[in-house]
């Protein structure tokens, strides 16, 4: 593709002192990598302020669990680099501008517009997010770029792989299993297939199905593309140990199996080999966090920072990591920065308000998480707000947060621990009952569950469920003092 050759200069901007490594010789390396990648395309105490900080958290960490493979989590193995998505957010927008002009039949335009669509079904959950109004139009306008080239020649691989991981990033917005619209995950399912069938050596097709059947909740099927893609990437690497863009695709695979021990060692591989390279030390980093090695993170995100300045959602994720390692401030000023780079970014408001809950300031907090819920509704933000809601007492406003968290993910324990909260102060202890029943036929490991349920049995007078709770409780590591406290109020009891 036809490109200026300031291209990695205006993509990549960084700051003297990273390392031994000049701005010169980082741009250069990243305008190589650019091009490359257009040349190619197919690569319970509740009042004291350390609870609430330590609840805040955990349920940022919690909310970025909800969802499992719906995009919930920001940093969720993308497959492409910062560079090459910002190339396809021009090159989406080229397209749209080309086809209004009536210039998309032009050879040149085709081209342009084929090679800017992006790859990986990460890539347009990453678009999706940074634009979540334009989210439907993007999709539309790749299927129709994409269905095009697929028109003119059937048996173009590039484009099967990118409209397959179109259709099943539609199928993983349109709602949550089993309501979504299966007609997207077949149509991914053909395209991908007839990629397969095409060129059975094709690793981003295998991935891009596993992705499909990942979405789907399909664990087994999606296990056996990722492992089928990991041999064709081993022996990729086998004939080329210093290929650095294998070593980053083999990580991202491992990540998607839930190795992250095996994609540190291939991202280490490509660190060693290409020390400029800000999408090794972006994955690197999510690994780091995915295994708790906060400080690890904190030093590879603060790298992909160093490399691009202007990339929101690296600020978001070190923001979030700077939350678990007790720098509140930190994170506070990430979490202000990725909003000032990007306001579309949901996850940087509902993070910030998580910040504002652990520091008290609740109208901060219900106002952040608001914003997050305009953007877009999604479960995290209506329990954070929640949250907000019970600890300024109101717990009417609570109970209705925790209903649209459950309503969106029933699946959701801590919303019925929460709700059930919320319902036990405000004296339905029948009702809260019935909420900790849920969350423990869901997770029977949360000790929160039995204790909250405790008190509601005392509360209606059990007092031998009550007790049989707090156990339970205690078992599994809910605070002693706590616990031996409502004990000590049942001495005497039947």
């Amino acid at each position: 593709m036809p490109q200026s050759a300031s291209t990695g200069t205006a993509l990549i901007r960084t700051t003297a002192g990273a390392g031994s490594i000049c701005r010169k010789e980082i741009c250069r390396r990243h305008r190589r990598t650019l091009r490359r990648r257009l040349s190619l395309g197919t690569m319970a105490t509740k009042s004291r302020t350390h609870s609430l900080l330590s609840r805040a958290w955990k349920r940022m960490d919690d909310g970025y669990r909800i969802g499992g493979q719906t995009m919930l989590a920001p940093w969720s193995a993308w497959a492409d680099s910062v560079v090459w998505l910002r190339a396809a957010l021009c090159g989406l927008a080229l397209a749209a501008l080309l086809a209004a002009c009536g210039d998309d039949s032009t050879p040149e335009a085709t081209f342009l517009i084929s090679q800017a669509t992006p790859t990986s079904t990460d890539d347009y959950r990453r678009l999706a997010e940074d634009d979540p109004a334009g989210r439907d139009s993007m999709f539309e306008k790749a299927v129709e770029v994409l269905s095009a080239d697929i028109a003119n020649d059937p048996t173009n691989v590039d484009a099967h792989v990118k409209r397959g991981a179109v259709y099943a990033t539609m199928y993983a917005y349109s709602g949550r299993p089993p309501d979504r619209d299966e007609s997207f995950f077949e149509k991914a399912l053909n395209d991908f297939t007839s990629a397969i069938d095409l060129d059975p050596n094709n690793v981003e097709a295998y991935i891009g199905r596993g992705n499909a059947h990942d979405f789907r909740q399909e664990r087994e099927k999606a296990n056996e593309d990722y492992q089928t893609a990991l041999e064709l990437l081993n022996e990729s690497i086998y004939l080329n140990p210093n290929d650095v863009e294998a070593h980053i695709r083999r990580a991202i695979v491992h990540r998607f199996t839930r190795d992250e021990a095996k994609a540190i060692q291939d991202l280490d591989a490509a660190v060693r080999l290409d020390p400029g390279n800000s999408l090794a030390y972006y994955h690197r980093g999510a690994a780091y966090s995915a295994t708790g090695e906060v400080e690890k993170a904190i030093d590879d995100f603060g790298m992909v920072i160093l490399l691009d300045p202007n990339f929101a959602h690296a600020y978001n994720i070190r923001g979030l990591m700077y939350g678990r390692a007790g720098a509140h401030e930190k994170a506070l000023e990430d979490f202000n920065e990725a909003i000032s780079l990007n306001p579309n970014l949901r996850w940087a408001y509902s993070n910030r308000g998580n910040v504002y809950v652990g520091m008290g300031e609740y109208d901060k907090a219900i106002q952040d998480y608001g914003k997050a819920i305009e953007i877009r509704t999604y479960p995290a933000a209506y329990y954070g707000r929640g949250q907000a809601y019970f600890l300024k007492g109101e717990y009417g406003r609570a109970i209705q947060d925790y209903s649209a968290a459950i309503d969106s993910y029933p699946e959701f324990a801590g919303a019925f621990i929460e709700r059930g909260d919320a319902l036990r102060s405000k004296g339905e202890y029948a009702s809260a009952v019935q909420d900790y029943d849920a969350a423990i036929g869901l997770n029977g490991n949360d000790p929160r569950s039995y204790y909250g349920r405790g008190l509601a049995h005392s509360s209606l007078g059990d007092a031998s469920k009550a007790r049989s709770d707090f156990n339970k409780a205690l078992e599994l590591g809910h605070d002693q003092d706590e616990v031996e406290a409502e004990l000590k109020k049942l001495n005497g009891s039947p």
